[in-house]
């Protein structure tokens, strides 16, 4: 077991692309404000809106998803 040393080539090869890392930067934040906003609507008893803001982040998760599986096919 020791340290292994990565070249800046295979260091290059990990990172993400910048649409990819736009992608999921807007899809987290996304699902933060509908999920955190569902909770609030829940606490105040508000059923209905809050089940239509929490049902809001699955497109968030679903376009997250869909370019890391477009990003990882793309890869050599």
């Amino acid at each position: 077991m020791g340290c292994r040393v990565l070249r800046s080539k295979e260091m290059h090869q990990d990172r993400a692309t910048a649409i990819l890392a736009v992608v999921r930067i807007v899809a987290v934040l996304g699902m933060a404000l509908a999920i955190s906003s569902g909770i609030f609507m829940l606490l105040g008893g508000w059923w209905q809106p809050a089940l239509a803001a929490l049902a809001a982040s699955l497109p968030f998760f679903a376009a997250m998803r869909y370019m890391e599986k477009r990003a990882a096919r793309d890869e050599p």
